[in-house]
């Protein structure tokens, strides 16, 4: 039908057309910043973990050594303003104990994490772009360390090197936790090496690093984060773990594992020195989880938003 007979048309699909232009659009990460604000227990898993973040930086910053200053007149004192939770059994404050074991768990945390971020990625982009024999060495290596007992090789690994290191504690989390990242980047990387733009990368002449690190590996982005978010908290309960036993880190040092392994021998006079590191520790590790299942949410394409 010819538009000059009907003009109410022109009108009309005109108006359609700028309803369609008014739509916005949002890029992947504008869409998983709004799914991942949609939901609360992600946001608040998020602050909670800034706060202790914070707190672990600045309050042992400030006060220095005076954690490990002992008060011999003032065993089992209780709180005030300089001791908001009290004093031990050797007149040490509480409150400074538990923000420098605070600053230490979240320190091998995030470095163990470092090294599982590095290793894994490393493995399975290797593994999933090169396939074939490179692939089956590395999963067979993966499969080998995977067979292992974990807590017990780091047990090894820190007795041998020396018990009570923080760099040993590190090295030995992150050297027998890597397998889980290397997986999920592998698959990801065995199903884009066949993509459109990864063959177009190969045909215009990138290198092989260039594919990986420029085109592949911003595609597996998404598990990796949610992967070393999770390993977080597994490498602060591993340390918690280790200074508890007596393999970790020894006082006059502070970690929540001694913390809760000193308070057992004053529970009676004081129940309190074990609910503290404690609850801090439950604090830690259902952030991050948390934070990890929200990032996981966020970060997949099927999910929608609306609004």
């Amino acid at each position: 039908m010819d538009s000059t007979m009907n003009p109410g048309l022109d009108h009309a699909a005109q108006g359609e057309v700028d309803e369609v232009d008014l739509i916005p659009v949002r890029t992947y990460w504008q869409m998983a910043r709004r799914r991942f604000l949609r939901n609360r227990l992600a946001v608040v898993a998020l602050i909670m973990l800034i706060v202790l973040i914070v707190l672990a930086v600045i309050v042992p910053t400030v006060t220095g050594l005076q954690y490990q200053t002992t008060d011999l007149e003032r065993p089992y004192a209780g709180a005030e303003i300089a001791a908001p939770l009290g004093y031990n059994d050797i007149g040490q404050n509480n409150f400074l104990r538990l923000m420098k074991a605070l600053q230490t768990s979240l320190f091998v945390g995030f470095a163990a994490v470092s090294i599982i971020f590095a290793v894994g990625v490393s493995v399975g982009a290797i593994a999933g772009y090169f396939g074939g024999w490179v692939d089956n060495l590395l999963m067979r290596i993966v499969d080998v360390v995977l067979s292992l007992p974990s807590l017990f090789l780091i047990l090894m690994l820190v007795a041998f090197f020396g018990g009570g290191n923080v760099l040993v504690i590190i090295f030995a989390i992150g050297l027998t936790s890597w397998t889980t990242a290397a997986r999920l980047v592998r698959a990801t990387f065995l199903s884009l090496r066949e993509a459109d733009y990864v063959q177009a990368a190969r045909a215009l002449g990138a290198s092989r690093f260039r594919i990986i690190t420029r085109h592949m590996l911003p595609g597996a982005l998404a598990p990796i984060l949610v992967a070393c978010t999770l390993g977080v908290a597994d490498s602060v309960v591993t340390e918690a773990a280790l200074s508890f036993l007596g393999f970790g880190i020894s006082p006059p040092d502070a970690s929540l594992g001694n913390m809760m392994s000193g308070a057992i021998d004053f529970m009676v006079r004081q129940p309190m020195a074990i609910v503290y590191p404690g609850v801090t520790l439950i604090l830690i590790v259902l952030s991050a989880s948390f934070l990890g299942d929200g990032l996981r949410d966020a970060l997949d394409p099927r999910q929608r938003v609306e609004g």
